[in-house]
């Protein structure tokens, strides 16, 4: 800033810059928000991994080791396992849908 008005124009300066520093602050902010966001969904899907591999393993141990779907043993253990899957995909839904991240969610 050079000349006669430069004196005019350093309010406008200085609201600029106060903007852009706000502005990066923020930016800041949602960055180590999203990081947080995303090590914690990250920890909550691998122990419901975790949680989910032994009755998974159960059920396919079971079907290759000669059982039938119709014996009861081999069709509770795959009943609770589709419940089980089916209860950690309604969690991803209404996670996705809390941090509106949803491509398909339009607010009204």
């Amino acid at each position: 800033m050079t000349g006669r008005d430069a004196g005019a124009q350093l309010p406008v300066v200085a609201r600029t810059r106060r903007a852009i520093r706000v502005a990066d602050e923020s930016r800041r902010e949602q960055g180590g928000r999203d990081r947080r966001t995303f090590g914690i969904s990250l920890f909550a899907i691998g122990a419901l991994f975790v949680l989910l591999a032994p009755a998974l393993w159960d059920s396919i141990d079971d079907l290759t080791g000669g059982e039938h779907f119709s014996d009861l043993p081999t069709q509770v253990a795959l009943i609770s396992s589709l419940l089980m899957i089916s209860v950690v995909a309604a969690l991803t839904v209404f996670w996705r849908r809390r941090s509106g991240r949803d491509g398909f969610r339009q607010d009204h």
